[in-house]
């Protein structure tokens, strides 16, 4: 099968890591795939897909709407002829377009986030459920949740919405075997610096935390437009020098390895890779019950699920630090629970959809 997958380029963040990931398994399983991204810039995950043998062409979009795109991704189709065309984030209203005129037969949409999150705009919104409503293309949810979000938010009948579980190649995770926190006990957080990680609220929970637990660190992953304001926090807060802001980072595994406790106290989610790599790693996991995190963990089973409130995840974080047996407990059931998030799982379920 002759698949093109089209993102709007390859920063450090969910949708693209879950792209690459599926890239590979699709290649592995004997496909061809060519990606396409509509921005010129290179990024470390780019050339990494370079040197596995990914085949990339690189447009020259501007910022903001660019209708330039469309007679440039039917060029791309005409000349590549895929059998099917899957978009990411707001690719979308250029690429079904393009696809259409194309003679393409079908375009799949990987939603990324609950639905009334996954398009900003009302515009994007309008695009996204004419194409859905039509057939045009199959918006694919990343979880059950995701996918409650979406057949209301667009009124879809739910058959019309596949669930396709976000994967990720599991050998590349170190597995924990030491669960004794040591003498500085570390929590770490993968994830952008915007409104939806919550990165504020985690601050103020550190902060309450390192009261009583004087040599606790903070190491946080990731990059965005949020970072300084939350750097400005932290010493706002007389945390700065308990708090490592390490930027984005290519491998994030050592990382993983090396900390005591995971935390994701997000906002809103719809399936985070993050996740999947710390349940790989066998790490214990605070995370808020929002989006689909509880379709990947069971409360108290392999890791905590709370609500979206400081007292709530402070408590959770609290019960996993004093409790060497628990951490051990959660962590390595979350280890054998990621099974059901590999890439390889992933790249069949897409293949199905495909097909159909």
């Amino acid at each position: 099968m002759k698949i093109l997958q089209i993102i709007p380029y390859f920063c450090f963040g969910g949708a693209e890591t879950m792209c690459e990931n599926l890239c590979y398994a699709l290649i592995g399983q004997g496909h061809d795939v060519t990606v396409v991204s509509l921005y010129g810039e290179k990024t470390p995950i780019s050339r990494r897909m370079e040197e596995a043998g990914v085949k990339i062409r690189y447009l020259d979009k501007k910022l903001g709407l660019d209708l330039s795109m469309v007679p440039k991704l039917h060029r791309i189709m005409r000349e590549e002829k895929p059998d099917v065309v899957h978009t990411h984030l707001d690719v979308i209203k250029y690429a079904v377009a393009a696809a259409f005129l194309a003679g393409v037969p079908k375009c799949v949409h990987t939603v990324h986030n609950v639905a009334e999150k996954e398009a900003e705009g009302k515009t994007q919104r309008k695009i996204n459920g004419f194409y859905f409503r039509r057939g045009w293309s199959v918006p694919v949810a990343l979880s059950p949740e995701v996918q409650s979000s979406i057949v209301a938010f667009y009124g879809l009948k739910k058959e019309r919405v596949p669930v396709a579980y976000n994967g990720v190649d599991l050998s590349r995770c170190n597995p924990k075997e030491n669960y004794s926190g040591g003498e500085n006990f570390h929590i770490l957080h993968i994830g952008r610096f915007n409104e939806q990680k919550n990165h504020g609220m985690l601050l103020r929970v550190f902060r309450k935390l390192a009261l009583e637990n004087p040599d606790l660190r903070l190491d946080l992953l990731g990059d965005g437009e949020l970072r300084q304001e939350m750097e400005r926090l932290a010493e706002d807060l007389g945390i700065k020098g308990k708090v490592s802001f390490l930027g984005a980072q290519s491998n994030v595994y050592p990382y993983l390895h090396e900390a005591d406790l995971f935390l994701l106290p997000s906002r809103y989610e719809g399936m985070p890779m993050t996740l999947i790599e710390a349940m790989g790693t066998g790490l214990p996991i605070v995370a808020t019950a929002v989006g689909g995190v509880p379709d990947m963990l069971q409360n108290g089973v392999d890791g905590f699920t709370v609500p979206c409130e400081e007292g709530a995840v402070v408590g959770a974080c609290e019960a996993l630090m004093g409790n060497e047996a628990l951490r051990e407990k959660l962590g390595r059931a979350a280890r054998k629970n990621a099974d059901r998030f590999s890439a390889e799982t992933m790249g069949k379920r897409y293949l199905e959809i495909y097909a159909e």
